[in-house]
């Protein structure tokens, strides 16, 4: 009897990605019934608390969503009351978003069951796996976010 292969693909950002789908779509579920938000949304009110008075273009950037996806969540957000909006004195067209106290207790217990689920993700590896693990992730995050890069990606593909 033939062993079904993890991955249909062995590039590494093939097997990245089926990784990070696969938990996303075990758990979002489990964050819907505990939170009353989906993962997606649960990063887009963390980045809001973190940077209070971030805007939709700033969420926008650090998200990689698309646009009507991100304006969506911040709408769900909003409605939800774990947002709000404040408008630029300078710009009518700018808004400013700030946590609620209903979305910091909300993020609060977000954080605590995603540091149990993650608990229940990496079970199968060791303390010293997971520390060289996330060494990796750091080393490689740096990497791809760098100039240099760029720089070499561009100079691979050039003709």
């Amino acid at each position: 009897m033939l062993e079904k292969k993890t991955f249909q693909n062995e590039r590494l950002t093939y097997r990245l990605d089926i990784v990070a789908q696969e938990a996303i779509r075990a758990n979002d579920a489990i964050f819907l019934r505990e939170t009353g938000c989906r993962i997606r949304e649960l990063r887009v009110l963390r980045l809001v608390d973190d940077s209070p008075g971030t805007t939709f273009a700033e969420i926008l950037k650090s998200t990689g969503l698309e646009r009507s996806l991100t304006s969506r969540i911040i709408q769900s957000l909003l409605g939800a009351d774990l947002i709000y909006r404040e408008n630029s004195p300078e710009d009518a067209r700018v808004f400013f978003l700030r946590t609620t106290e209903k979305g910091k207790q909300v993020r609060r217990i977000a954080r605590d069951l995603s540091d149990r689920l993650e608990v229940i993700l990496t079970e199968p590896l060791s303390a010293d796996e997971m520390a060289q693990l996330n060494g990796l992730l750091l080393r490689l995050g740096r990497w791809v976010t760098s100039p240099e890069y760029k720089d070499s990606l561009r100079d691979a593909c050039a003709t």
